[in-house]
């Protein structure tokens, strides 16, 4: 199958797949670029196979939610210093939000590059969260280039964007 054609049936599926994996090591690398300190509250709010709950330093205080036991994030009310995840992408607009609401630090995401849009970033930006890292992967099973990206609590930008059309 070529990558047109893989594109045109991801675009064009009759219902959405939230669920991809990231491998541990890679999930690993990435908790590593998000400034934690002993003592954060640290939320995985798409659990899956745990790859980043189940390696988050152990001098932080760690929660979940796993939407496949309907444990469902944006039903969540407890507030948290970080989020770092791999959300579902058919609902992010929605994920970006409820993220700001329960964050006192920031969040981050492992994204496919194509869904880190100028509407998300000031979605964030509006909430008082600012894009501060910007990380490129490449994880073989995953449609596209990924990026993990960083929002934090009060800080600027590390990128500008335009919204005209």
């Amino acid at each position: 199958m070529t990558y047109s054609k893989i594109h045109h049936a991801i675009k064009h599926r009759v219902t959405s797949n939230n669920n991809f994996t990231t491998p541990p090591n890679l999930a690993i690398s990435l908790i590593a670029k998000v400034n934690l300190v002993p003592g954060d509250t640290v939320l995985d709010p798409a659990l899956g196979e745990g790859s980043f709950y189940n390696n988050f330093s152990a001098f932080v205080e760690k929660d979940y939610c796993d939407m496949l036991i309907g444990d469902d994030f944006l039903e969540y009310s407890n507030q948290v210093d970080w989020i770092i995840t791999n959300p579902p992408y058919s609902d992010l607009d929605a994920w970006v939000i409820k993220s700001t609401e329960v964050c006192r630090k920031g969040f981050a995401y492992l994204l496919g590059l194509i869904n880190l849009t100028p509407r998300r970033i000031e979605i964030a930006n509006c909430s008082g969260f600012g894009l501060t890292s910007l990380h490129l992967c490449k994880v073989f099973h995953f449609f596209g280039i990924s990026a993990f990206v960083i929002f934090e609590k009060s800080k600027p930008n590390v990128v500008s964007y335009d919204r005209i059309v």
